[in-house]
């Protein structure tokens, strides 16, 4: 077809297939050269997996759009075991890809390290000419075209900038560049069908594209990198300004990809930035319905929904404790016992894919079951309630209003659980003076806070398990799934002589799925907003303070401190935070507490 006659999607998909066959060249030198190395140290290897990796940036923003869980489980995935969902179901696939790789060719030189490389040169190889195979050539639209720049953009501030996506080299800033660059190119196509609305909006997304590159550029120092500026600079901007042109030069919406991502935001830390809905599409009635939610609360606040109605779900959830009791692990109905772990806020819990901090529900109306059935918490049965709900007028009444003619009864298990699960569903916190200040609502914010932004996304590396913009373990770009990880939690705060504490979290939860050893000692990872509410930290309550959070952290986890920790995800090498940097990163934490949606509930 002559060049003039070809749209910009068939353009862009010639551009794309060409780098991706570059890519994969790439991948073919790499693994011919890991075969004739003698050793692991060699840095024609290192050079080799940058290069290779750099090629991989120029179409991933596309590649991961169209491959999400095939880049994410073979080619691009975090350097640790994994079950995936999708391929060899129910066992665990280890390491593999170019993230393992650029950590292994800077592990120290060995002939079982230079094996490794070797085969995971291999295996890349094999798998990424598989996948050219399905996956080539691809037929892109426009608006898909802008939406897989969008997303690359939301991929650079939270897997890029922050070297979740290069844990050997560090290279996250020129692998970002080249990233940002790739996104450009493609975007430039659209310069010679523009309509003369969208004309201006064209220009402005060229400067803005042209000025990161250039902060890109300007600072080779991983740690001094301004992630703050770059954000709101650089990313929110191009991040709205894509859906603006989209609309000017009347481009219809047509997604390939389903994900969590609300497509109309315009900001990252948008109050609709993601959608709750997609967490809660089996659910008895949408979560958003306000008489659910209304008669939702009155069941989380009463008692008889407990055996002696004595606990309601505020025993453990107060709404002037950040939606936790304050105790390290909670008050059970039998006095003087505890439960097995310590109580997490339920605010912004529709963030997720699992729940629980051993995540064995998958869904936030099952999650009410669990608690009615624990024995140390409601220990009862849903027939029971029913039968006191049905005997209360104007409970009869609410569930009548709210659920009535969907089944024969209105009061039922999935309507009560439905119900509390909206009331849940429905506390939101986005709106902290952080959020604020990132939307450009509000102008001042401490110095010393942004600062401390920086080094959670950096230095500190928090930004690479707590993932913005809800900084929990939803991995974005597409936020499809949530995270756990192996600390090393221990059972007191002993720097000299740890013990790790016994609770094996998500290897015991019941589930087959999660029964492997890699999930031994293994927990959610939970969102940081309002954190200075919910002391003491960690799933055993181990921490009274945010200090010793940070020093924990700061010593490496429990493997830091020289314990044994099997499988450990966070990093055992000191993070050589001063206290100044710990005080800056606990006073930008803290700027993320948001009570506006429930401050009537607080005292």
């Amino acid at each position: 077809m002559p060049q003039k006659n070809r749209t910009i999607p068939e353009k862009v998909a010639e551009l794309y297939e060409a780098n991706f066959r570059k890519f994969q060249n790439e991948v073919e030198v790499l693994a011919v050269l890991a075969e004739n190395s003698e050793f692991s140290e060699d840095l024609k290897l290192k050079e080799q997996v940058e290069k290779t990796r750099l090629s991989y940036k120029k179409v991933e923003f596309i590649f991961d759009y169209y491959q999400t869980s095939y880049s994410g489980t073979y080619i691009n995935g975090a350097p640790l075991p994994k079950v995936s969902e999708y391929y060899q179901a129910g066992k665990i696939i280890e390491p593999c890809g170019l993230q393992a790789l650029d950590e292994a060719v800077f592990e120290d030189a060995s002939r079982e390290n230079l094996q490794y490389i070797k085969k995971l040169a291999n295996d890349l190889k094999t798998r990424v000419d598989f996948i050219s195979k399905i996956h080539l050539p691809i037929h892109l639209k426009p608006s898909q075209l802008i939406e897989c720049i969008r997303s690359g953009m939301v991929r650079i501030f939270t897997l890029g900038v922050t070297g979740y996506d290069t844990p050997g080299s560090a290279n996250a800033l020129q692998e970002s560049y080249v990233s940002l660059q790739s996104m450009e190119t493609a975007f430039m196509y659209f310069e010679n069908e523009l309509s003369p609305k969208a004309s201006s909006k064209f220009e402005s997304l060229k400067a803005f594209f042209l000025k990161g590159k250039k902060q890109l550029t300007s600072s080779t120092d991983f740690n001094s990198f301004d992630r703050l500026v770059f954000l709101k600079e650089i990313v929110n901007p191009i991040y709205a300004g894509l859906l603006e042109f989209q609309n000017l030069n009347n481009i219809k919406l047509e997604p390939y990809k389903k994900h969590a991502q609300n497509y109309h935001a315009k900001n990252l830390f948008d109050t609709k930035f993601l959608n709750t809905s997609f967490y809660s599409e089996l659910v008895y009635l949408p979560l958003d319905n306000p008489k659910s939610i209304k008669l939702g609360k009155l069941l989380f606040e009463d008692t008889q929904l407990s055996n002696d109605n004595k606990m309601s779900c505020l025993s453990c959830h107060n709404p002037s404790k950040g939606f936790t009791d304050g105790l390290p692990k909670s008050l059970s109905n039998k006095k003087g016992f505890f439960t097995a772990r310590n109580s997490p806020t339920i605010i912004n819990a529709g963030y997720a894919t699992r729940y629980f901090w051993d995540m064995r529900e998958f869904n936030l109306e099952k999650q009410v079951t669990h608690v009615i059935d624990d024995d140390l918490e409601f220990n009862t049965d849903f027939d029971a309630i029913i039968n006191k709900l049905k005997s209360n007028p104007n409970y009869v009444k609410l569930f009548r209003e709210t659920y009535g003619g969907i089944q024969n009864e209105d009061i039922n298990q999935r309507s009560i659980s439905n119900a509390i699960a909206a009331y849940v569903n429905s506390l939101i916190s986005v709106n902290s003076p952080f959020d604020k200040y990132v939307r450009n609502e509000l102008n001042d914010y401490p110095l010393n806070a942004k600062r401390g932004f920086n080094l959670f996304m950096g230095k500190g590396a928090c930004g690479t398990c707590h993932f913005a913009p809800m900084f929990n373990g939803t991995i974005p770009p597409f936020y499809l799934e949530s995270e756990s990880e192996v600390l090393g939690i221990t059972q007191g705060f002993d720097t000299i002589n740890p013990k790790l504490d016994s609770d094996l979290g998500r290897f015991a939860n019941g589930l087959r799925l999660d029964h492997h050893p890699y999930f031994k000692n293994s927990f959610k990872t939970v969102s940081v907003r309002n954190i200075e509410l919910t002391a003491p930290y960690m799933h055993n309550g181990l921490f009274a303070t945010l200090e010793e959070v940070l020093e924990f952290y700061n010593l490496g986890g429990g493997a830091g401190m020289g314990l044994e920790v099997q499988n450990q995800t966070l990093s055992e090498a000191p993070l050589d935070l001063s206290k100044q940097e710990i005080a800056d990163i606990i006073a930008f934490m803290k700027t993320l507490t948001d009570t506006s949606g429930y401050s009537s509930g607080l005292n």
